[in-house]
């Protein structure tokens, strides 16, 4: 005779297995706002109208309902601006959702795109092994805030 708690136990451990095994390989599309604070924004100009830039935020990805995660991130990069008028950034990121999981990427921008581009290159926990990316565009607000827009594809190991 089964006990009473195993009845209920048993299918809901099969859901949660099942679960876990539906998620391999699981494609997710995300778009979610965008929301920057500029920690650190250390610039040089090694000769005239030629800027080199060192950057480091903080931002929040906020989902539009169910397209993505909810993520605190930190991102690191360098900026270069041209006496040409031309610019160009690329740094990485690491966005951490709740329970400590992460997923780093890398980030380019830059005068040549019309859309900033970002690739996963893996991460933690639920997202060892992740791959995707997408685009992304945001606004300067002020000088040390900005918001915008994130579209693209979580794709699960």
């Amino acid at each position: 005779m089964i006990p009473r708690y195993m009845l209920v136990a048993l299918p809901v451990a099969m859901c949660a297995l099942g679960h876990v095994t539906a998620n391999a390989g699981q494609t997710i599309h995300e778009e979610a706002d965008l929301d920057c604070v500029v920690d650190k924004w250390d610039e040089k100009e090694p000769e005239k109208g030629h800027k080199l830039v060192d950057y480091a935020s903080r931002c929040v990805i906020i989902p539009d309902g169910d397209a993505g995660y909810k993520a605190a991130e930190a991102c690191t990069g360098n900026f270069e601006y041209k006496p040409d008028g031309s610019w160009k950034g690329t740094g990485t990121c690491v966005d951490t959702v709740k329970g400590g999981d992460t997923m780093s990427l890398t980030w380019e921008e830059g005068s040549h795109l019309k859309e900033y581009v970002y690739t996963k290159t893996g991460g933690t926990g639920k997202f060892q092994g992740v791959k995707g990316g997408g685009t992304y565009m945001y606004e300067s607000i002020t000088d040390a805030a900005s918001a915008g827009r994130i579209k693209g594809t979580v794709i699960l190991p």
